[in-house]
């Protein structure tokens, strides 16, 4: 009878658990949907109240209206235009995305109001900043923004990394934790006509002549959607506008480098936006929520701005009530909070009116470092990768940098640790040691010596020497080109090249037992050297034998010298072709020395020093 009971009694509680209403700033589960407070559908809250039905100045707000779906992103088909009304603003491709054709998985699709949005891209430095935009007069009937009005455009919001071709979703890709730092998102203006699209620039917009900023809000990346707004009151009559990126973009939005489990990706920031409701700023009434600070520097805060009326303050962290956070202002480091959404709802008129931002994530970075294996001397190229706001650098051999990208070259043979340390836009710091991360192996160079060099025409016969190289050499490889052999394997070997004045390549390749490779190329020099002077010569003007001058003469330059017969000096000229005048010197026998630049070759003259002997000068 007792265990009859109960189990009616578990049935009862069960029961009861089924239709409980779930109470939805109390931070419990209490229907047992597994949805907890804003997460529920029983605990609806909007961003956004206005008056039912009102339009929005900007045609088409949602992307709702469509000629064509859209197949892929924005490269040689301009698939913006399917949408009515919209164009791609700039030079720079922006995108048009519909759940009828092109919805990546990389990106948060569908969107908050139907099934199109547009998306656009941020790099800083390339310059490559994409915007869309619309004529507000065009087609009839004319919506235009009147100088002095105040109005507001709210719109949602959300973003994504795309891989520059958004085909492909990646767990390790999430905006928040790529790109730290909030983007400025702006509206601009043009005056008094329409503007036609694309506007022929890659650049911000805003540089632009005629293209004024009307406003702007920050966004933090994230994946979730939430609504901002801008509010802003123009001073000239507004006829055309544009949506993207303010001229101002912070550095950390640089493509990133992460590894996923398809490899290396380079990373850039994307945007997506969608229900662009612009009306006079009475119309709409929203409550906006800012964000500042970060986690890992322990001061991240949310602020909120509830409009005059609003009660029944209530802070939520990813939908998940706060409970006793019930200020308009929510310090996320105090009470222990990390990343994520923080909503502030509170009741307007009897509704339930919220507004959303989020907080980065305290993502630790990664740096990169690839380790590197080669021989000395060994260059190596560091990147730290993107997105960090600081870098350091201990390379192992006394070396250190700050820079993010650079090659730095290892001279001493040894194994180095490399230790980076980063730190990111959201204050997050990761210090990297990599042990063994450079092993530099004992370098090679290789040595060629001949003997004799230059070789004589008349028996052009070389030894060739590979043994004044340096390093564990265990191979040699010789290509010596038209001599004879024209390969070897030997350290040192004899060659025979052709008996034709000449230069001659050879080429020796040595490798050491770790694998280190040096090549080296050399000339042999194959020349006829004949510097054959005369006994007599006769400085008398009559056009013969004038000059002391050689007979035959060919091959490396020479010094003439020539001296009296009590031993001094009277003439020198490293210009043997042209010789010795004679024209100041009496008649007498005089002792000269030739001594040429290099050795002689051939079989005229002493090898190796200088040519001497007696000439007679008669006039």
């Amino acid at each position: 009878m007792m265990m009859r009971w109960a189990h009616i009694l578990v049935l009862l509680l069960w029961s009861v658990a089924s239709f409980a209403q779930e109470i939805c700033d109390n931070g419990i589960d209490d229907d047992g949907n597994g949805l907890i407070d804003l997460n529920d559908p029983a605990c609806p809250c909007s961003p956004l109240l206005m008056a039912e039905g009102r339009p929005s100045f900007i045609r088409n707000h949602s992307f709702e209206e469509r000629t064509c779906c859209p197949f892929g992103p924005v490269i040689t088909t301009p698939y913006l235009n399917c949408a009515v009304g919209w164009q791609q603003a700039t030079s720079a491709t922006s995108d048009y995305l519909h759940t009828c054709g092109f919805a990546p998985a990389g990106t948060p699709m569908p969107p908050p109001d139907g099934e199109g949005a547009v998306a656009f891209q941020v790099v800083p430095g390339l310059p490559w900043q994409e915007y869309v935009g619309t004529c507000l007069t065009y087609p009839p009937p004319a919506n235009i923004l009147y100088a002095g009005t105040t109005y507001t455009l709210s719109l949602w919001i959300a973003g994504a990394a795309s891989d520059n071709q958004i085909a492909q979703a990646f767990d390790e890709a999430r905006p928040e934790s790529l790109f730290p730092d909030p983007l400025p998102l702006a509206l601009f203006g043009y005056a008094n006509e329409c503007q036609p699209f694309p506007i022929p620039t890659f650049d911000c917009v805003g540089y632009q002549p005629g293209w004024q900023e009307l406003g702007r809000v920050l966004v933090q990346p994230a994946w979730d959607w939430v609504r901002v707004s801008i509010t802003f009151t123009p001073s000239q009559n507004i006829h055309s506008v544009i949506i993207g990126s303010a001229c101002e973009v912070p550095p950390s939005f640089a493509p990133t480098a992460i590894q996923t489990a398809q490899g290396w990706k380079t990373m850039y920031p994307y945007f997506l936006i969608d229900d662009l409701m612009l009306t006079e700023a009475g119309d709409q009434v929203l409550s906006p929520v800012t964000t500042s600070g970060a986690i890992c520097e322990g001061n991240a805060l949310a602020v909120a701005q509830p409009p005059a009326g609003a009660t029944g303050y209530q802070w939520y962290h990813d939908g998940v009530a706060l409970p006793g956070q019930t200020g308009p202002t929510l310090d996320v480091s105090a009470n222990g909070r990390g990343g994520g959404l923080y909503t502030m709802a509170s009741t307007y008129n009897g509704q339930c009116l919220m507004g959303a931002a989020h907080v980065p994530p305290p993502v630790m970075p990664m740096p990169l470092v690839m380790p590197s294996t080669g021989c000395a001397p060994l260059a190596v190229a560091f990147n730290a990768g993107g997105g960090f706001a600081e870098v350091g650098w201990d390379l192992g051999d006394g070396t250190t940098s700050t820079d993010y990208a650079f090659t730095h070259t290892y001279t001493v043979p040894g194994t180095f640790d490399v230790r980076l340390t980063v730190r990111n836009g959201a204050g997050c710091e990761r210090d990297t040691l990599v042990e063994n991360a450079v092993t530099v192996l004992p370098g090679v160079a290789g040595r060629i010596t001949a003997t004799p060099d230059p070789a004589p025409i008349e028996h052009p016969e070389v030894a060739l020497s590979g043994a004044a190289s340096v390093g564990d050499i265990v191979s040699w490889w010789w290509d010596l080109g038209v001599a004879a052999p024209s390969t070897s394997t030997d350290p040192s070997l004899n060659a025979t090249f052709p008996a034709e004045c000449g230069t001659y390549p050879v080429m020796l390749v040595v490798t050491t037992a770790a694998g280190c490779v040096d090549t080296v190329r050399s000339v042999v020099v194959v020349r006829s050297d004949v510097i054959e002077m005369p006994n007599v010569f006769s400085p008398n003007g009559d056009g013969h034998n004038d000059r002391f001058v050689p007979r035959e003469y060919s091959g490396a330059p020479a010094l003439l010298e020539v001296y009296n017969r009590w031993g001094q000096k009277i003439f020198s000229t490293r210009a043997l072709e042209q010789g010795w005048p004679g024209s100041d010197a009496p008649d007498g026998t005089y002792y000269y020395i030739v001594t040429p630049d290099e050795p002689l070759a051939g079989p005229a003259g002493a090898k190796g020093g200088p040519l001497t002997g007696h000439v007679t000068l008669i006039r």
